[in-house]
């Protein structure tokens, strides 16, 4: 099963949508590092993604910030299911607490 986040395309110009993809087929999120696994693939896709569309999907203004990643991060944690989205939000406050 592949997670697949439209990025918003803020330029009508733009077409097609470009999409942020993370595998999560092979993990199991009842274990807490495979969690953490599927947080670290979210961070490295969104800055990957971001590196490549920021012109695309942060307005001028915000280009300067994390906007992108902080968005993409949050549309991939989302299109989880309940069960998934709890173990991800605490993957992520872990990782988060350990930096």
């Amino acid at each position: 099963m592949m997670i697949a986040s439209l990025a918003l395309a803020l330029s009508a110009a733009v077409s097609p949508a470009q999409e942020l993809r993370v595998q999560v087929s092979d993990l199991d999120f009842r274990r807490p590092e495979q969690a953490r696994v599927f947080i670290q693939r979210v961070d490295a896709a969104a800055d990957a993604f971001c590196d490549q569309h920021r012109a695309v999907v942060t307005p001028l203004s915000l280009r300067g910030t994390e906007v992108c990643e902080t968005e993409m991060r949050r549309f991939a944690i989302n299109r989880l299911d309940r069960e998934r989205w709890t173990a991800a939000h605490r993957a992520a406050l872990e990782l988060r607490r350990a930096r």
